[in-house]
């Protein structure tokens, strides 16, 4: 049997144990809390110990209100008696570092989750395997997927396994359209900025915080954290923040131009190639392109899929947990 050890703060070895594992990530780091923390989204860092004290997994969990802002529905919600006001997140996690635990520690974590009665929200780490009988047994799991491109070949054969027509033709065609990559500064993470919030007032968001996206290349940074800016006539163009730690490069953030779209310039195209000859270069593992609904339920989650494939990578299944209550009465 194994027990959970739950503290607000991290101890001493937490992100060393992510790096020794190799299935670190930055959504389960320290920095991931203390960023958080920043919104006001408190964080529980849970330890699971077998019966001689080892420590055989762990994962960070960040607990958000569930309803906010003033529409009717909000309201109601917030009203009916039962209804749980918080939920329970988080991403690439457990990270087990002994695989003969995985039950017990899915176990002990539907337990800690009942405890607090929480909503839950989770992913599991795509590049841990996960006995799904174990999963169901305890939880609703949906599954996912995403497509994981393996840094470790030759570029050459890389560069072969790209789809002919809708990728390698891209990139030659963003390159003949004057645009260039480079890798994204202190400096020009602004022009990120002005990009992600082009986007944002196009779909009718509200902008972004450029302090808060400084925090976080910050925060990150040391971790592994990075990013490409694609630029014509020396105009930001297209944008792609990336995380790398444990050699498992993770996209996070595309930002794309009006002119980028309406010009058709491929910026993305071009981005993702950079970042798999720096990856190269870099001696990363993995190239994750996030992920993707294997039963796809709309043209857009199809078209997810196929933008995806093209890349050459092969598809690795993990899953969503989600243990669904009742509306009403809060019961898991």
């Amino acid at each position: 049997m194994i027990s959970v050890e739950i503290d607000t703060k991290p101890d001493k070895n937490w992100n060393k144990r992510l790096l020794e594992s190799g299935y670190g990530n930055i959504y389960q780091t320290e920095e991931r809390a203390s960023l958080l923390a920043t919104e006001n989204v408190p964080n529980y860092f849970l330890k699971f110990i077998d019966s001689q004290g080892n420590i055989v997994g762990q994962l960070l969990v960040s607990i958000r209100t569930r309803f906010k802002g003033n529409s009717f529905r909000t309201k109601l919600f917030k009203s009916t008696p039962g209804i749980k006001q918080s939920a329970c997140e988080w991403s690439y996690g457990p990270v087990i570092f002994n695989s003969n635990f995985d039950s017990e520690i899915y176990l002990s974590l539907k337990d800690f989750l009942k405890s607090k009665r929480f909503v839950v929200n989770g992913w599991t780490h795509p590049l841990i395997s996960t006995n799904l009988e174990i999963l169901k047994k305890h939880f609703q799991i949906k599954p996912w997927g995403t497509f994981l491109i393996n840094l470790e070949q030759p570029i050459d054969e890389l560069y072969k396994n790209l789809d002919k027509h809708s990728c390698r033709k891209n990139i030659e065609r963003s390159i003949k359209r004057g645009v260039i990559v480079e890798q994204m500064t202190d400096e020009s993470l602004s022009d990120y900025y002005d990009l992600i919030n082009e986007m944002r007032v196009e779909s009718g968001r509200e902008k972004g915080d450029f302090e808060y996206l400084v925090y976080r290349w910050k925060t990150f940074k040391s971790l592994g954290y990075s990013g490409f800016m694609a630029k014509k006539n020396n105009r930001p163009v297209g944008g792609l923040l990336f995380s790398y730690m444990n050699g498992h490069i993770i996209e996070i953030g595309v930002a794309r131009s009006k002119e980028d779209r309406q010009d058709n310039l491929y910026s993305q195209d071009l981005i993702k190639w950079k970042i798999i000859e720096w990856g190269i270069k870099n001696k990363m593992k993995y190239y994750d392109l996030t992920g993707f609904n294997p039963d796809p339920i709309s043209e857009k989650e199809k078209g997810i899929i196929k933008y995806k494939k093209k890349w050459g990578g092969k598809p690795h299944y993990y899953y969503r947990i989600l243990p669904q209550p009742n509306i009403l009465t809060g019961k898991l």
